[in-house]
């Protein structure tokens, strides 16, 4: 007889394949709009520099002429790829770190201080933000959309706060799906290997004047090995339903609503650390989530070259974890309205409010105190962009003025300036000065973590009850601050393009951890005043309180080169070097959080997209990752593969290889020390795709 666990299990399975079948049946055949089969001739370099980007300046721009380190992950990027997760796509793109935890959680950002929370990296998708307001980051075990449903990654490196606020300090990702217009017919995608298997389901319809598409993704992913090489319990399944609305009316007006609800576990090789004999254990355990957003975007083009856009989102996320409990409920409006002033002016300029309601369950490892609380934002921004020297420079100058809850200021100015210029119409140098704030999460001001349980009885501190090591917030935490200079070239020549980023962070006020006195709970009594508080207290708390007493500098450099050798074949180079550098805080007691916010000295990356024939693709990308030196995680080289079969329209066979020649291999640990170390796997899977 079924076990209740294993019964809720099987359930949880077949619904959604229910419902696959239940929109499967919807379904009337018609011809696919697939984007399949195009071909990598399609794509030529001179269209790579002109692919219209909108993130840095939140208007259609030319990538080639952008004042930024700017980076698009396309198309054809996305298929050829092999990849599963958004978090790998990103891994194509020259400045970006991005490691492995486990088979579910990842570690993403830009110019370093990367984590499982990286807290200077803002993650949009189509502008609806889906960075965490609780810990400061992405829980990218969350994240994930049907990945053929999107246009483009558009990745800003370096702050871009003057466009979209707080958070955005070290880069912007934005995740902008296709028009539902582009993505008509039946496609089903079904794949499975060693990591797990995955099966979408996409429909799509259009009129003259509107589209829609529906999709259902099932996707289940198996468990990787911890350090001794047994079988881990990092195993996930998650079930997503989806879709998209667009409308295009007269005058340039259109209206697009879009959302997905979501569903499922991801499992944890964790720590569980108590009161009692053995203090602290590695265990498995499943974490419930939930949740899901609706969002509607109207646009109108208006006299004289102007344009408005209105955008509004709902979106709830729960998380059901054996160390806490919480759900989140956010509510945004936008508005943005850009005008041409004469011939030489470009004017943007914004409003935005946003509100969060958080409610959390503690437990003894994670507590939060309130354990409800609202934050609220309001914020205004204004951008102009002026031609220069007959339209071969331009000047990018601009601020956000951003009032939030969790800031210690009334109101965060956030300005930015920027400057590029054309040598010729293939080469563009640019420049940048920037200044951005992250704002303190909600653990940081009012959390508090169980880090570590010694037993008592301890040589070095005969205690006669556990001793217990916490990271606690603290309510006085002040935003961190960022100024930032910038420099970069941009050349085509020929078959080749050559891309490189210079910049230069300065970092203030950020996180850091302070030793504060040991401790007799539940009434904080400092143990050296009263050392009898001991004998009725459960424990003694050895605390460590959340400050800004960190101070540092990180210095790089960013290369990418892509090189056609032939129509049919394409080479792409990109190598990064980052330095940081602490300052001495002067105190012996403040500790930098640079330990745990550890990311690779160099990156190189090397891609290969060859088209055998019509038919036949060959891509492969090696990479080789340098060592964590605070993590004491060794460098790898891993080699991905991917070979595919396209016989007809209909019809798409892919074979995939990931991480081959790695071994079994660390990436990357937790920052919050609550996750076992996990070695990630090389695998391999098969896809069929089906356009029917």
């Amino acid at each position: 007889m079924d076990t209740p666990h294993r019964t809720s299990a099987i359930v949880r399975r077949r619904i959604p394949l229910l419902l696959l079948a239940a929109l499967a049946h919807c379904a009337t055949a018609g011809a696919s709009g697939d984007d399949s089969t195009d071909l990598l001739a399609s794509l030529s370099l001179e269209e790579l520099l002109n692919t219209e980007i909108t993130t840095l300046s939140r208007k259609s721009e030319n990538l080639g002429t952008a004042p930024a380190a700017v980076h698009v992950v396309s198309q054809s990027d996305i298929r050829r790829s092999g990849a599963r997760s958004i978090p790998e796509l990103l891994r194509l793109v020259p400045g970006m770190q991005v490691a492995q935890i486990d088979a579910n959680k990842w570690a993403v950002t830009s110019r370093g201080a990367n984590g499982r929370f990286a807290n200077k990296l803002l993650v949009l998708m189509d502008g609806r933000t889906i960075y965490n307001p609780l810990l400061s980051g992405v829980y990218w075990d969350a994240q994930d959309t049907d990945l053929s449903s999107i246009e483009r990654i558009e990745i800003v490196r370096g702050p871009g706060a003057t466009m979209w606020g707080s958070n955005a300090v070290n880069g912007v990702v934005n995740i902008i799906t296709k028009h539902a217009a582009d993505t008509q017919g039946e496609t089903l995608a079904v794949s499975g290997g060693s990591n797990g298997n995955e099966a979408t389901l996409r429909w799509g319809s259009a009129t003259d004047r509107r589209a829609y598409r529906v999709f259902a993704k099932l996707s289940e992913r198996n468990g990787n090995v911890d350090l001794a090489g047994n079988a881990a319990p990092d195993d996930a399944d998650m079930f997503r339903l989806g879709g998209r609305y667009d409308w295009d009316g007269d005058g340039g007006k259109t209206l697009t609503i879009s959302g997905e609800v979501y569903s499922g576990s991801s499992g944890d090789w964790r720590y569980d650390r108590s009161l009692t004999p053995p203090y602290e254990i590695i265990t498995a355990a499943d974490n419930d989530l939930s949740g899901g957003f609706l969002m509607a975007l109207w646009s109108a083009e208006l006299e004289n070259g102007s344009s408005l856009n209105i955008r509004s989102y709902l979106n709830r996320s729960e998380r059901d974890e054996p160390t806490f409990f919480a759900s989140l409920d956010t509510f945004e409006v936008d508005l943005q309205h850009r005008l041409a002033i004469g011939e030489k002016h470009n004017l943007i300029w914004g409003l935005n409010y946003r509100t969060t309601r958080d409610e959390i369950g503690n437990s003894f490892q994670i507590a939060f105190s309130p354990t409800e609380r609202t934050q609220n934002l309001v914020s205004a921004f204004v951008q102009d962009e002026v031609s220069l020297l007959n339209d071969r420079a331009r000047l990018i100058f601009g601020s956000k003025f951003e009032y939030n809850t969790f800031s210690d200021s009334d109101v965060e100015i956030e300005p930015s300036v920027r400057m590029s210029y054309a040598l010729s119409e293939s080469a563009t140098i640019w420049g940048s000065v920037s200044h951005a704030v992250r704002m303190p999460s909600r653990g940081e001001l009012d959390g508090s973590i169980v880090t570590r349980v010694f037993p008592p009885g301890l040589p070095q501190l005969p205690l006669p009850v556990p001793l217990v090591a916490t990271v606690r917030g603290n309510p006085s935490m002040e935003s961190e601050e960022i100024t930032a200079y910038e420099a970069g070239f941009r050349v085509r020549r020929g078959s080749t393009i050559f891309d490189l980023a210079l910049f230069h962070n300065e970092f203030d006020k950020l996180r850091s951890l302070t030793a504060g006195a040991p401790l007799c709970p539940p009434n904080d009594e400092i143990l050296a005043l009263n050392p009898a508080c001991v004998l009725s207290a459960p424990y003694v708390e050895a605390p460590l309180f959340v400050d800004n007493g960190a101070d540092l500098s990180t210095t790089g450099a960013e290369v990418w080169l892509s090189q056609e050798l032939s129509e049919s074949w394409r080479l792409q180079l990109a190598y990064t070097y980052i330095r940081t550098r602490e300052q001495d805080s002067g105190s012996g007691q403040t500790a930098s959080l640079e330990i745990v916010e550890d990311s690779p000295d160099h990156q190189v990356s090397l891609r290969s997209s060859t088209n055998i024939s019509q038919e036949v693709e060959l891509d492969l990308i090696a990479r080789w990752v340098d060592d964590l030196q605070q993590q004491a995680v060794d460098s790898y080289t891993a080699l991905d593969i991917r070979l595919a079969w396209t016989p007809n329209a209909s019809w798409n066979f892919a074979l995939v290889g990931r991480n081959l020649f790695a071994d079994d291999h660390l990436e990357f640990q937790s920052e919050l020390v609550d996750l076992a170390p996990v070695l990630i796997e090389p695998d391999g899977y098969l896809e069929v795709r089906w356009n029917f």
